[in-house]
């Protein structure tokens, strides 16, 4: 599992892109998610696409997920247009970059969720002409697509190769997916795993803000029982740690990333327990 953990770099967003790289690599990461517009920053400075992947070869960082593409699932007529136009810059630098997957986010608000196949469809269909893929990602404090079922419906009606599913265990246990809701999904439509922790406070105020993530283990989310349904299905993709907190992004990101891959350790000997332990009853 250790060779497919990945910064998420919403996780120090408060660094430079040239710093997340570096500190990605240092702390032990394999992969690491960007953000457009720490990609933009970057290029506005005058570094090129070229100078940023030859960075990254450096640093023997894959990039596993590129961030991220919104308000296509509830963009008017207006906005349309725009949104598409947001979606192939995306797909072009994430192309650039060598990554082959975008993360799509739901709308917020309700009423969009009928025609949320149709627009998801036609998203797949951009990226396919830059070869990529797109991850949706449910996201818990959504009014409609904010669990495992409701983003699985837009993706299957949906129907396209290129377009799959994040996991993200703070969405999967804010917005109420089970486990179970894992069985019967097509392994190969699991792009990619998102993992923070979530604090000990009421669900109600776990639903008003991202900053009530923490790092794997310091928090109340049973992370075996998703590990295991993953393991069964032959999921091989990345382990990416992604903890938006704006504490956080007031610290030391050196000490932000070290802490974060150690908890990714920790959540690994914590499931090959689990596993061995389950071996052991048969």
């Amino acid at each position: 599992m250790r060779n497919r953990f990945c910064l998420n770099a919403a996780t120090i967003k408060s660094t430079s892109l040239e710093r997340q790289i570096q500190l990605a690599s240092a702390a032990g990461f394999k992969g690491i998610g960007l953000w457009l517009e720490d990609v933009e920053a970057a290029l506005s400075r005058g570094e090129s696409l070229y100078e940023i992947s030859e960075s990254l070869r450096d640093a023997a960082l894959k990039v596993e997920e590129f961030c991220f593409l919104g308000g296509w699932q509830e963009a008017d007529e207006g906005g349309g247009s725009r949104i598409m136009r947001d979606a192939q810059r995306i797909f072009q630098v994430s192309q650039a970059l060598g990554c082959d997957l975008v993360v799509a986010v739901p709308a917020q608000a309700a009423g969009f969720f009928e025609s949320g196949p149709q627009r998801f469809r036609r998203v797949c269909q951009i990226a396919a002409d830059f070869r990529v893929r797109v991850a949706l990602e449910f996201v818990g404090t959504a009014a409609e697509v904010k669990n495992l079922r409701t983003a699985w419906h837009i993706v299957s009606t949906a129907g396209c190769e290129n377009g799959g599913l994040v996991l993200d265990t703070f969405h999967f246990f804010v917005g109420g997916s089970e486990a179970e809701d894992l069985a019967n999904l097509p392994s190969e439509k699991i792009y990619l795993v998102h993992v923070s922790d979530a604090m000990n406070v009421p669900l109600e105020k776990l639903r008003t803000s991202h900053d009530w993530r923490t790092f794997p283990g310091y928090g109340i989310i049973n992370f075996v029982p998703i590990l295991e349904q993953l393991d069964r299905l032959g999921y091989q993709g990345a382990i990416s740690l992604e903890i938006w907190n704006q504490q956080l992004h007031r610290a030391d990101p050196a000490d932000v990333v070290r802490r974060g891959f150690e908890s990714l350790c920790g959540l690994e000997k914590l499931f090959m327990t689990a596993k061995m332990a389950r071996q052991g009853e048969t």
